[in-house]
């Protein structure tokens, strides 16, 4: 009975850090910032000093219903595979239930930015990683591209990425972000590094028009590419392959 109601109550606060999901092959880390605690799941059996792909997590209230990105990491054939949760998912964070627009309106914050960024240089400076790919789904997407230019990033995956704020918050009707950091304000740095963009072709939350003008506004990028994936909506993509 006592599950039973704990289950319920997760349910009702939306947080459920008590069950967070235990993928195979990979070992769960708690790492803590100035602020925050972020949860992340590292393969086992990572190699030092070469190459690696780090996906981030789509937003959540605070945890994510749908994990796209921690899908996309337990498929990774590849042995150098880090998977990092979002601020607030999957942790027991006081200051989470203190200040939830933490994961609301101001996720994409300069400061949660700082901090994403310190996590992510933590990761890559433990394996000494000689280059890094981020992966990124949803509000996933959003963290990568702001983060990529400050970091030794080679090339950045997005799924159904939130590739402009504003343009998110107009589509979506949803609360406005005036602080957040936006990638479609930060295109000349962006440009210097290679990007596929999937979108899906029915996808209402983040159309393909709004990949398709990022890259369109880009000036000369090095690489940047949008693919579209037909019969796809915002949160079904289990089961679409990627290209590495």
């Amino acid at each position: 009975m006592k599950y039973f109601v704990l289950i319920i109550l997760c349910l009702f606060i939306g947080a459920c850090a008590l069950f967070p999901p235990n993928p195979t092959g990979f070992k769960k880390n708690l790492i803590e910032t100035k602020y925050l605690t972020f949860s992340i799941w590292e393969k086992e059996g990572i190699q030092a000093k070469k190459p690696l792909r780090i996906y981030l997590e789509g937003d959540g209230n605070p945890n994510p219903s749908n994990m796209i990105a921690l899908y996309y990491a337990q498929k990774d054939p590849s042995k150098n595979v880090v998977y990092v949760a979002r601020p607030c998912q999957w942790t027991d964070d006081k200051i989470c239930n203190e200040k939830p627009e933490i994961y609301r309106e101001q996720r994409f914050h300069p400061e949660i930015m700082r901090e994403t960024e310190e996590i992510l240089l933590l990761i890559i400076n433990k394996y000494q990683a000689t280059s890094v790919e981020l992966v990124g789904y949803d509000g996933g997407a959003t963290v990568a591209l702001n983060l990529a230019h400050r970091l030794p990033v080679k090339r950045i995956i997005t799924i159904a990425g939130i590739l402009d704020t504003e343009s998110y918050t107009y589509t979506t009707n949803s609360t406005e972000m005036p602080d957040a950091e936006n990638p479609a304000d930060n295109l000349l740095a962006l440009s210097q590094i290679p990007q596929i963009h999937y979108v899906g072709s029915e996808d209402k939350i983040t159309p393909p028009k709004v990949a398709e003008r990022f890259v369109r506004n880009m000036n000369a990028p090095k690489s940047a590419i949008v693919k579209k994936v037909s019969g796809v909506a915002h949160d079904n993509w289990k089961g679409i392959a990627l290209d590495y």
